[in-house]
């Protein structure tokens, strides 16, 4: 079976719409969510006046840091299988992509709340922040979160249970509960896990709070895109999904440079999300692999160029046993990336209709790109005619809006594809395909839809 991850990663100021509740002791968090929650999505470009190509340029560099990080994570699966870390250390350092996300999230950690703004990554699980006092740390918007002015900080025992699902784990006298985390760009995170009161505040200015187990990193290094931590989105016991029994949620993102907010939803609200779809819903299944038990897997089939559908087989976008391979569909990442045999397909079929020549004047981080006329009837205000691209799902179709995979570049003449390798057998679906789409995952069905919205 052709199977695809989900990986989204998000960083979003929070706008709740009902309460949290839990009363669960520290050794053992496990939060329960009732209502909904909405949420207001900021990009980490958000508010700075650049250009839509500058956007993409800067959004290029962290997709080839996520492309690196999300690779590594994928053979660390397989050598973990072996008995070996993809460096060739000792098992049991967990991988995960990395700290280079794209959305922020905007929070309050302790009693009294402290303000933490932290990315937010359904391709990792571990909830952290930096913490004083701070051995190394990372540059951050906010004061640093402090263990001692917060009456409802508690270090999680040795035993307990949420301890334990840390891969890599350690007991610190007299009972204290620490970790490490590695992501695959080299950011690393270790400290004390903790639990302490998260707390949201609602559109109406009404606070509400849930206490979560959370790593509190007194040595942190690597790349955090100006947060303060990370909130962990994935499927293990670790992240928010878990600890706070959310079984359903949907986000619409909206082009980087547009003045219309992008929207997180959490429960019954996000069953009702598609009031504002302007074509047609879709449905696929979720799967889990074992390998990757953090990711949410789709079933993809293949690639529509123009009106052709290209000869890719199966094999090139199948999630192997040893966890390599597979199709990401992940927020985190801002362009769609393919192993070099399918990019090259893909490439070649917009090249022979397009009847463009290749630029000569793209860079590095421009991507494919094609020279556009610079005279004549073709060199006009109006956009040159696109092939249309369409993603195939096992019962669905992601017919794309030509904005979410062009770039045009009228300064320099050229037309890109943001589109980029992946650098292994694996494929990532990024949030620029994604845009103006909502889409919504259904943990008790296991489904995950879409369809074209105003966010």
């Amino acid at each position: 079976m052709t199977q695809a991850i989900v990986a989204v990663g998000l960083a979003v100021p929070l706008l709740l719409a009902a309460s949290l509740y839990a009363t669960t002791p520290a050794d053992s968090t496990a939060a329960f969510f009732s209502g909904d929650v909405r949420v207001d999505l900021t990009h980490v470009d958000a508010g700075k006046q650049i250009s839509r190509r500058e956007l993409v340029r800067r959004a290029t560099q962290r997709s080839k840091a996520r492309a690196a990080a999300l690779s590594l994570a994928r053979s660390a699966s397989s050598g973990r299988r072996a008995g070996k870390s993809a460096d060739g250390q000792q098992p049991g350092v967990a991988v995960r992509p990395s700290g280079d996300l794209e959305y922020l999230l905007d929070l309050a950690i302790g009693t009294p709340p402290q303000p933490v703004s932290a990315l937010l990554d359904t391709g990792s699980d571990l909830i952290w922040t930096q913490c004083a006092p701070c051995a190394s740390c990372l540059p951050q918007p906010d004061p640093l979160f402090s263990p001692g002015a917060s009456s409802s900080y508690e270090p999680m025992r040795c035993s307990g249970q949420l301890c334990g699902d840390i891969l890599h784990h350690g007991c610190q006298r007299p009972d204290t509960c620490t970790y490490r985390y590695n992501y695959g760009d080299g950011t690393t995170t270790l400290g004390v896990y903790a639990t302490d009161r998260f707390t949201f505040t609602s559109s109406s200015g009404e606070r509400v709070s849930a206490p979560l187990g959370f790593g509190c990193g007194s040595v942190n290094v690597g790349s955090l895109n100006n947060g303060s931590g990370i909130v962990g989105f994935g499927r293990d016991p670790l992240s928010l999904v878990s600890q706070m029994s959310i079984r359903r949620f949907s986000y619409c993102l909206t082009p980087y440079s547009s003045a219309r907010k992008s929207t997180l939803l959490f429960g019954s609200l996000a069953a009702g999300v598609y009031d504002d779809a302007t074509g047609p819903v879709q449905t696929t299944r979720l799967l889990q692999s074992r390998q990757n038990p953090t990711f949410y897997y789709v079933p993809f089939t293949g690639v529509t160029v123009g009106t052709r559908r290209l000869r890719i087989p199966l094999s090139a976008f199948a999630l192997r046993a040893d966890g390599s391979g597979g199709v990401i569909v992940d927020s985190g990442t801002a362009l769609t990336l393919f192993p070099g045999a399918v990019l090259a397909e893909v490439v070649t079929a917009f090249y022979v209709q397009l009847r463009l020549p290749f630029a000569n004047s793209s860079g590095p981080d421009d991507g494919v790109c094609f020279a556009t006329p610079s005279s004549g009837r073709r060199a006009s205000v109006v956009p040159v005619p696109v092939p249309r691209m369409v993603f195939h799902f096992e019962g669905a179709e992601l017919d794309l809006p030509r904005r979410n995979y062009i770039l045009d570049d009228k300064r320099r003449g050229s037309l890109c594809l943001l589109l980029a390798d992946s650098g292994d057998s694996g494929s990532t679906i990024g949030n620029f395909l994604q845009q103006d789409m909502r889409v919504l995952y259904d943990l008790e069905a296991e489904t995950l839809s879409f369809a074209p919205a105003q966010c």
